[in-house]
């Protein structure tokens, strides 16, 4: 069935509101130093806020799905809905509290990674099945992770090619600019994943939510 027209402008109205987001956040570092409420890399800033409503919501879907996949016409297992909806609802957590600045001695991507990792592993047979039903769902998801592993990681590993890069005479200015520039890189780059996971997710779940008012309805 064709995608509701809102949920497309919902998630285009969300990555324009967190471009805004990106461009504020520079703009205010480099006028005052600082950027307040919409610090990027700030304790339940906007951004962290939004990060965890996103995540979230993510989690309140499969929770939904899982309650639905009954009247689906091949029932997925409770295992891959369960397991993202803990590991949305763990990132969600995590955005408020901030675990990982906390915490610094866990290597939280690797966790997050292996989690990752463990749900494709014990879900594999749920996402062959996805794949030739629902492949526009996959492919979103995949897209949209994609997007955010590169924030994280590649941004990571940018930090330290461009920082052996830069001549040691190079003012601390610069240096600051560089920095403020990676962290919204870094931060743009997830608050996006997550926007095109959730609109993934969000599709999936009405096509669900559809199937069983269908089914309820049947004569």
């Amino acid at each position: 069935m064709p995608t509701p027209k809102f949920l497309k402008q919902a998630a285009i109205a969300l990555i324009g509101f967190e471009v805004g987001l990106a461009l504020t956040y520079l703009a205010l570092v480099n006028r005052r130093g600082e950027a307040g409420l919409f610090d990027f890399n700030g304790l339940r800033s906007l951004p962290s806020w939004l990060q965890a409503i996103l995540l979230g919501t993510i989690g309140l879907l499969c929770v939904g799905v899982l309650r639905s996949r009954r009247h689906m016409a091949r029932p997925i297992s409770w295992v891959l809905p369960s397991a993202v909806a803990l590991l949305c609802f763990l990132g969600a957590a995590d955005e408020l509290l901030k675990f990982h600045l906390t915490l610094r001695q866990v290597d939280w991507k690797l966790v997050y990674l292996s989690l990752l990792v463990a749900i494709a592993v014990l879900g594999f047979r749920d996402l062959v099945w996805l794949w030739r039903t629902h492949r526009p769902t996959v492919l979103g998801v995949l897209a949209g992770l994609g997007i955010f592993l590169l924030g994280g990681f590649g941004t990571e590993m940018a930090k330290d090619a461009i920082a052996a890069a830069l001549p040691s005479h190079s003012s601390s200015a610069t240096v600051l600019l560089i920095e403020h520039l990676r962290i919204t890189l870094e931060e743009l780059a997830e608050l996006l994943g997550e926007t095109i996971i959730l609109y993934a997710v969000a599709c999936f779940a009405q096509q669900v939510s559809h199937t069983q008012a269908q089914t309820f309805n049947y004569p």
